[in-house]
């Protein structure tokens, strides 16, 4: 192990499954922004989120939180002017970030004859620019290593405050976690003396290095306001085998999600879709699912949906037809 890894990980042991949280996402709206200034220049902070629509491909969108009025000026000021889409989340009547696309060709242009002091950083960042294979479908084992950035050299950048602002506004946020995808990264001794994973060091309390299992190639580069934490769900926190209550059938779904399915007048299933009465609803803080009663459950909101892998629905309409079964036998 290279010292400047970490030789431990945080473990989260969680002994309840935690509920999703929907309130947020049904009460934001996007508004597109029309700037009447044109950019008059390249800063460093424009010149690093513009890198990758200069570099990689125009079809990347740069999201930048905006909660903060200051850090809201910052971004319209010097970062903004260079794209020609430009919108902003409106949540409750507040600024949550803005979406920048499309960047404009004289700002390309310009981004190519600056010289500023972050351009070595993106050079090291982004060491070729073909990100074919990080799109390929092609399945990764990824696994995590832990920076001590202790033990890196610091690598100063001069006129980087606006910049490192910007990023820290993502750590700001909880639960908030903000990645780089670096290229041409290979996972060894060497790797200390990049001068991007020194100056982010210099400035992120916590980094973490996902790197690919079988080519060493180190795939994402994260940052964190909190220590990295590893969560492990207790047997008590996965989602339970369905349990038969009189005519219902009641499947965990995991999330504090229980599905009540009614079996009277069902006939076998070969699909999710062809059940005819089924209802989702939450399971109350702290119960345990053997204690579930749809009839006393708040039932989750129709406009509300889940999306679940195709072996689990398979597995789920098994033991519908396998309880229909044993009903039509004891009948």
């Amino acid at each position: 192990m290279v010292e400047w890894i970490k030789g431990y990980s945080r473990v989260e042991y969680s002994e309840q499954a935690e509920r999703l949280d929907f309130g947020k996402d049904s009460s934001f709206r996007m508004e597109k922004m029309e700037l009447e200034s044109s950019p008059s220049g390249m800063t460093a902070a424009a010149q690093y989120f513009i890198a990758q629509n200069a570099w990689l491909s125009d079809d990347f969108r740069q999201n930048i939180p905006a909660h903060n009025e200051n850090i809201r000026e910052l971004i319209l000021a010097e970062i903004a002017p260079h794209f020609a889409n430009v919108r902003q989340c409106v949540r409750e009547g507040s600024v949550e970030m803005i979406y920048l696309q499309e960047l404009k060709t004289e700002s390309r242009q310009r981004f190519g004859e600056t010289q500023t002091g972050i351009l070595p950083v993106l050079e090291d960042l982004y060491r070729h620019h073909d990100i074919s294979d990080r799109f390929n479908g092609v399945k990764r084992t990824i696994i995590n290593y832990m920076v001590n950035k202790d033990a890196l050299e610091p690598y100063e950048v001069p006129d980087t405050e606006t910049l490192q602002a910007l990023l820290s506004s993502y750590l700001d946020l909880p639960d908030v976690e903000y990645s780089v995808m670096p290229l041409g990264w290979l996972f060894d001794e060497n790797l200390r003396y990049s001068e991007a994973l020194r100056f982010f060091a210099g400035f992120v309390p916590h980094l973490m290095l996902g790197v690919d299992e079988d080519t060493g190639e180190v795939i994402l580069l994260q940052m964190s306001g909190k220590e990295f934490a590893r969560k492990v769900l207790l047997n008590s926190a996965r989602p339970q085998p369905p349990r038969r209550k009189d005519s219902h059938l009641y499947v965990d779904m995991g999330y504090r999600v229980v599905y009540a399915i009614d079996l009277s007048g069902q006939y076998p299933v070969s699909n999710w879709q062809e059940l005819t009465e089924k209802q989702a609803y939450w399971l109350k803080e702290s119960m345990n699912f053997n204690d579930f009663n749809h009839e006393t459950a708040e039932p989750v909101p129709a406009n509300i949906g889940f999306f679940y892998d195709q072996d689990s629905i398979q597995s789920i309409v098994d033991r519908i037809n396998q309880e229909l079964e044993d009903i039509r036998e004891q009948d």
